[in-house]
């Protein structure tokens, strides 16, 4: 991975153990390394505040991770660069410690029965009620996009992304699972498909106009909106998707009382294989 030669050596120690452990190694200095350039993954250390310039960084390949530092002259914090390594290897991504509850799921009531779920686990976790209705918005994204937009056929057509408002249960063979745990200060919210289809795509047009209106695009079936909200909602997004086996996505949201979470910042972690 490629880091900033301008960061101060305190923020590089702090994530190369993390690095380290996932089995990457971590370069100073903004010249590529040697070695086939599909190799490289470049590590951005950046303030947290997305802007439409990031698009460009997740259509790199492989894209670029993008780690907040939240604060000033200080590093990422230590549950967000255990994403990274969580990315980086097989199973979860949910942080490790949790009591992490799962649910398979393949008709759309569950998808808002799950999504009513959460938001009453906020509460109970002491959540505020502003972020239990962020928390719900966010899961149902998350259920839907895995078990409407993943999906293909044989041929690799699209089995319902083109027909949303008119699925009401997909087959045995297509469910999605769900994964939800809490660690007192924010929820982290998994969604899990068996098709490994996602790219960087979405994410990149959903910054392309951040800060500014959505522009919707319905290609594939998603106009893009709820990306969008789901971006801005969340503290920190972890994707990782091998080929044509799965897609993985974690969403964690804070707590807190705030409503309009746009612009604070945010870590975007998406990795292939």
């Amino acid at each position: 991975m490629i880091a900033d030669p301008s960061l101060a050596p305190t923020v590089l120690e702090q994530v190369a153990p993390t690095l380290a452990r996932g089995g990457v190694s971590l370069f100073s200095g903004t010249e590529e390394p040697g070695g086939p350039r599909a190799t490289v993954r470049r590590l951005v250390l950046f303030d947290g505040r997305l802007q439409p310039s990031h698009a460009e960084l997740l259509r790199r390949d492989p894209p670029a991770l993008l780690l907040a530092t939240r604060e000033p002259e200080s590093g990422p914090t230590e549950w967000e660069a255990r994403l990274i390594g969580a990315i980086l290897r097989a199973g979860s991504l949910v942080p490790e410690g949790l009591s992490v509850a799962r649910q398979r799921i393949r008709q759309m009531r569950d998808v808002q029965h799950s999504a009513d779920a959460a938001a009453l686990i906020v509460q109970e976790a002491g959540g505020s009620k502003t972020a239990a209705l962020l928390v719900a918005d966010v899961l149902h994204e998350l259920a839907v996009n895995a078990l409407l937009d993943a999906p293909v056929d044989a041929q690799g057509e699209p089995k319902y992304a083109h027909r949303r408002t008119e699925v009401q249960e997909v087959d045995p063979e297509d469910a999605c699972e769900l994964g939800l745990a809490v660690d007192g200060s924010r929820i982290y919210l998994e969604a899990v498909d068996r098709f490994g289809r996602l790219t960087t795509g979405p994410f990149a047009r959903a910054l392309d106009s951040y800060g500014g209106r959505v522009q919707v695009n319905s290609s594939g079936g998603g106009a893009g909106l709820g990306l969008r909200r789901m971006i801005e909602h969340s503290d920190a997004i972890a994707v990782r998707v091998i080929r044509g086996r799965e897609s993985r996505v974690l969403c964690a949201v804070d707590l807190g009382e705030a409503r309009r979470r746009a612009a604070f910042p945010k870590s975007l972690l998406f990795c292939t294989e």
